[in-house]
């Protein structure tokens, strides 16, 4: 059985990898998204659906991956810094240039 670390490790290297299939695998339906900017994302549905939008306007990966685990696994944490380019103008945002 893989360890709570070796699944958020998973998720992130799907992440990272722009692998969406592998990267909702690892999700339940019933995922909780909460989205940085505000906003709730109930379900792998409306997350998928925020993610193809995100993938569209940028390319980001997480750096410095910190995963915080309790004993047995059943509460984790993860700390990242994300790094990316701006790839196409998202609504209400300046132009995007590749910055």
């Amino acid at each position: 059985m893989e360890s709570t670390i070796d699944i958020i490790k998973q998720y992130y290297d799907a992440f990272n990898n722009q692998d969406m299939n592998k990267f909702f695998d690892l999700l339940s339906e019933d995922v909780i998204h909460d989205v940085n900017q505000g906003g709730r994302h109930k379900g792998k549905e409306p997350f998928s659906k925020f993610m193809e939008h995100m993938n569209s306007c940028y390319k980001e990966s997480v750096k410095e991956l910190i995963i915080m685990v309790n004993g047995d696994g059943s509460h984790a944490a993860a700390e990242f810094i994300i790094e990316g380019t701006y790839l196409a103008t998202d609504k209400g945002l300046p132009p995007a240039k590749g910055q």
